[in-house]
């Protein structure tokens, strides 16, 4: 067992990994519910919102 609990520590470990790298590739924000998004959109697709900023530094 100790096989898949090493594949399985190691599975979440790149999916943490990934989701690290797209949050910031993001290059937009909804206020309202805090969506990240990747390209500019006139409302947030999860809510609804016209709240969309982009996200600069």
């Amino acid at each position: 067992m100790s096989l898949f609990n090493d594949l399985g520590r190691k599975v979440e470990e790149l999916k943490q990994e990934v989701g690290n790298a797209t949050d910031d590739e993001a290059t937009h924000r909804c206020i309202e519910c805090d969506t990240l998004l990747y390209t500019d959109h006139d409302e947030c697709p999860e809510c609804g919102s016209t709240s969309v900023i982009p996200l600069s530094d």
